[in-house]
């Protein structure tokens, strides 16, 4: 199995590898993984924490033709040890969309790195599966 990485920096530093399979890799082509990224985001302190914040968005691949469309279905696997985020599902301008949202506020320094799943399942299979590794830094300071 080989796997090239691409990285891009932009607001959030990101690395993204996807999987190659060689000829005849059995064990390669029936992982489901396709992609794993890794990405940063930095937070601040939430000082007047009321309401769930929204901190990242994954924007999933769907084909246009509903007949051929997956569901596509988030989850956090790792590194939620306090259970400050969770992940919803939301359809923005056509797409499937991963919302990852801070649910208790956290006082930092705080760091933790959550292991997401983009899963597309077709008649209750996994045909694949993206992983984003969010590695997420929240300062002491709320400026």
């Amino acid at each position: 199995m080989l796997w090239f990485c691409i990285v891009r920096l932009e607001k959030t530093d990101t690395i993204r590898c996807i999987k190659s399979c060689r000829p005849n890799d059995v064990s390669c082509v029936l992982d489901p993984v396709h992609t794993i990224s890794h990405t940063v985001i930095s937070l601040p302190t939430f000082r007047d924490f009321t309401r769930p914040e929204e901190i990242i968005f994954l924007r999933a691949i769907t084909p246009t033709y509903p007949a051929n469309q997956a569901d596509i279905i988030f989850d956090i696997t790792e590194g939620n040890l306090r259970d400050s985020f969770d992940i919803i599902k939301r359809y923005m301008d056509g797409m499937t969309v991963g919302v990852v949202r801070q649910v208790r506020p956290i006082v930092g320094p705080f760091h933790a790195t959550l292991k997401l799943e983009m899963n597309y399942v077709m008649g209750g299979v996994v045909s694949h599966r993206n992983i984003v590794n969010v590695h997420i830094f929240v300062s002491e300071y709320w400026f």
